[in-house]
């Protein structure tokens, strides 16, 4: 009588599924309490090139601080902001992101305004009404930040975090024109005493400026959605003391500090998978899928020992056979926790039946070079860790090629 015992995985998925449903994403117990991971926390995916891409909106309001500021409220120097942003989260960390912003700043003038007398002292013209008087420029920037996520840096990488926070530097270039202090022209630099006139007569130069821009800022981000992000970011820009048109005061830099509300589309990722990182997972349907193709083997396998026992006279083959399916990812070699474990099952089940045939035996659109590879890892393991004897190892491309004449047990290798 011929007896054939097929192990395959389908019991073990069962028992991984439902494990699954009680204990999340941590781990189920196997054979001998061994513990396999559902999700490998030792690294994250979705680092592609085309993976966690996103846009973003800004709107807001500006502050500015140069010369003579402190001459006017906080809110009465504040103006319009807004910006897109083009961006790539490089790690679960580090973000690189591109921006193009808009500001209306507004500055306040010095008090060098005065009047025009004649010989006579009678007053011309008065333009000491312009002393400490507010005034408005537009400036476009285009700045390339960096944005460390405080958040995951310190507490640790968590797959979909509800809020983190982040720092930003960045530099780029400004570009301003449009000052209103250029209907002060005719006054600036009049004296109030006999009509004379300042040395420093054009110290308000209203022509356009470009000037290199440095930033940094903090940065809070909302996952609102699957797709969608909500920011709350203050960011300030420091430039040349000529940004608000005045750079002969004292001051060094001159800036403007931006307040914004922005919201984020992520793209998804390869394959239509949602943005972000997450650690792997076992794909718990294509084992099914591949474990379907063990009736195949079945009845390949029935053909074999038929034609065994017509050319050997053989009337009573008792043998025992082992069907184990090795899975890998895609062009890959390296044998994950799973599959290590139903290598621990067939080495368990050789130590019972020691006069086995271990076989290892290609699938079908598995490429040749790389099944040895993958022949081999298995091999190693077999040798190293459970001790079993080279001899009862046999790497055989086609399952057509064996000829079993006893026991033996088939590792099928294949991909995920």
């Amino acid at each position: 009588m011929v007896k054939r015992i097929v192990i395959t995985m389908a019991a073990v998925l069962v028992s991984i599924v439902a494990s699954a449903q009680n204990q999340g994403d941590s781990t189920v117990t196997l054979f001998d309490d061994l513990k396999v991971p559902l999700v490998e926390k030792k690294y994250v995916a979705n680092t592609n090139f085309q993976d966690n891409w996103f846009v973003t909106l800004y709107g807001g309001v500006t502050s500015n601080f140069g010369s003579d500021d402190s001459h006017a409220a906080f809110f009465r120097l504040m103006g319009p902001a807004a910006a897109i942003a083009v961006g790539k989260e490089m790690t679960p960390v580090s973000t690189v992101r591109f921006q193009i912003n808009y500001v209306r700043n507004t500055g306040v003038t010095d008090d060098q305004f005065g009047q025009v007398l004649d010989d006579a002292g009678s007053i011309l013209k008065d333009y000491s009404w312009m002393n400490h008087n507010r005034f408005k420029w537009n400036s476009f920037g285009l700045d390339v930040e960096y944005l460390l996520n405080f958040t995951n840096l310190i507490l640790g990488f968590r797959e979909n975090r509800k809020f983190y926070l982040q720092g930003i530097i960045g530099i780029g270039g400004s570009v301003s024109s449009g000052y209103t202090t250029a209907k002060f022209a005719e006054a600036q630099g009049i004296n109030n005493s006999h009509g004379a006139q300042l040395q420093n007569k054009d110290k308000y130069d209203t022509r356009q400026h470009s000037l290199i821009n440095l930033r940094a800022g903090v940065a809070g981000t909302f996952m609102i959605a699957r797709n969608w992000n909500l920011h709350i970011e203050a960011i300030g820009s420091v430039l040349d003391n000529s940004y608000d048109s005045n750079p002969t005061t004292s001051n060094t830099w001159d800036g403007h500090v931006d307040y914004l509300l922005g919201v984020s589309y992520r793209f998804n990722n390869k394959g239509g998978q949602a943005p972000g990182f997450y650690y792997p997972r076992h794909d718990m349907t294509e084992y099914i899928k591949k474990m379907n193709d063990i009736d195949d083997i079945r009845d390949r396998t029935k053909r074999r020992r038929q034609e065994l026992e017509e050319m050997t006279d053989t009337i009573d083959v008792d043998a025992q056979v082992m069907y184990t399916l090795i899975a890998f990812d895609e062009n890959d070699t390296a044998i994950d926790r799973l599959q290590q474990t139903n290598i621990y099952t067939t080495a368990y089940a050789w130590a019972k039946s020691p006069r086995s045939i271990i076989y290892i035996t290609n699938s079908t659109g598995v490429d040749d070079k790389l099944f040895r590879k993958r022949a081999e890892a298995i091999r190693d393991i077999l040798l190293e860790r459970y001790e079993i004897p080279a001899s009862r190892i046999m790497v055989i491309a086609s399952e057509k090629d064996i000829k079993p004449v006893g026991d033996y047990i088939e590792f099928i290798v294949n991909d995920l």
